[in-house]
């Protein structure tokens, strides 16, 4: 897998949302696509449990992609933040809450990595009731 295959679906979906080609799209807004990632992961579970395909399962888990997409598209477009400061401050919690993912020569046990992520994200909420 390269990156190179997620450019067609974000120009795609960047098209839908900030060049408003689609009018369904144009009609949706960062609260109305929660209800459609909801449904969606819905429909990628129910594909598993139900033991589905892997075509199945995975155009279920593109639905998911799809719609988490636009959901970034539609806070830019609104004003909220931008797709970069949405994949910026997840790469930022990931550095946060899994510092050995960024360190090829940091091997740690399943529980370290468990308990790491457990204090990051006590401290994110600490930190976020005393700003």
């Amino acid at each position: 897998m390269t990156h190179d295959a997620f450019a067609p679906l974000i120009n795609v979906v960047e098209n839908m949302i900030v060049r408003r080609i689609c009018p369904w799209a144009d009609t949706q807004d960062f609260h109305s696509i929660t209800e459609y990632i909801v449904n969606e992961c819905r429909e990628f579970i129910e594909a598993i449990n139900e033991g589905q395909s892997p075509l199945d399962i995975a155009s279920e888990a593109g639905d998911v992609l799809t719609t988490t997409l636009m959901l970034c598209f539609l806070l830019e477009r609104e004003g909220l933040c931008s797709v970069s400061t949405v994949i910026e401050e997840t790469i930022a919690k990931l550095e946060r809450r899994s510092p050995h993912v960024f360190d090829p020569n940091n091997s740690i046990s399943l529980e370290e990595a468990e308990a790491s992520w457990k204090l990051a994200k006590l401290q994110e909420k600490q930190n976020r009731k005393s700003i």
